[in-house]
């Protein structure tokens, strides 16, 4: 369900993906879902292979007629490269970790300044999994199915007002501003609600670490987002 959701739908049916798939299988620090890159992890998986045979002293000793596994075992030597390993190196190893070579081989990624939401959140699943597409502004607001030929009226369906965009749907409409109010007023923020940037912004900057009010914060954030597009779903 989740796939479907960000990606392209069951086999008949397709939709525009909101995220591209290799970002899902970034770190969540990095603004990913931490998903398993099959591809990567079969590289470190065949590079095990290769660290079994060489323990054997077969590196340098590949067979003349080999077969086409064994050739795809020998050419993950250029894995090993990738990830920084010299011959020596992969000769001192005890054991062969896997998930390490994996990590190795994802290569490093900067984080996101919203991370926290994320990372931090101890709201819902649901909740949290419809905040990650919304930090990136990749939600299916009307602004963009018009963009994509989906739909003729962008009109926001709650106040029938303005354009449905991110910002309007979740901070300037009526019926979410008076939400998000009444929300930030419980929690004893005073202050109107403001863009998506600048609420990312905000909560980055007065709602770090596992305080009370931090988690709150984080917690109200993505479950007035996930609510507000039930309602505009309905």
């Amino acid at each position: 369900m989740c796939r479907r959701f960000l990606w392209t739908g069951g086999v008949e049916v397709t939709k525009k993906a909101l995220l591209v798939w290799d970002r899902l299988c970034w770190p969540r620090a990095a603004g990913g879902l931490n998903l398993l890159d099959i591809g990567i992890w079969n590289k470190a998986a065949i590079c095990k292979l290769l660290w079994n045979l060489c323990k054997k002293k077969v590196w340098g000793d590949e067979p003349k007629q080999p077969s086409w596994v064994i050739q795809k075992i020998f050419k993950s030597k250029k894995y090993f490269e990738e990830a920084g390993y010299s011959e020596e190196e992969v000769f001192r190893m005890e054991k062969f970790p896997t998930k390490a070579m994996y990590l190795k081989l994802q290569g490093e990624f900067s984080k996101v300044p919203w991370r926290r939401m994320m990372c931090n959140n101890i709201g819902l699943p649901k909740w949290i999994f419809i905040l990650f597409p919304a930090a990136y502004r990749r939600l299916q607001t009307r602004d963009r199915l018009r963009r994509w030929g989906c739909v003729e009226d962008d009109t926001c369906p709650l106040c029938h007002t303005e354009e449905e965009t991110i910002d309007h749907l979740f901070f300037k409409c009526l019926f979410s501003t008076q939400i998000r109010t009444a929300v930030l007023e419980w929690q004893r923020v005073h202050r109107h609600a403001m863009t998506w940037d600048q609420e990312l912004k905000w909560a980055e900057q007065y709602c770090k670490g596992r305080s009370s009010n931090a988690e709150i914060y984080r917690m109200s954030l993505a479950g007035s987002i996930y609510y507000i597009l039930q309602e505009r779903n309905a």
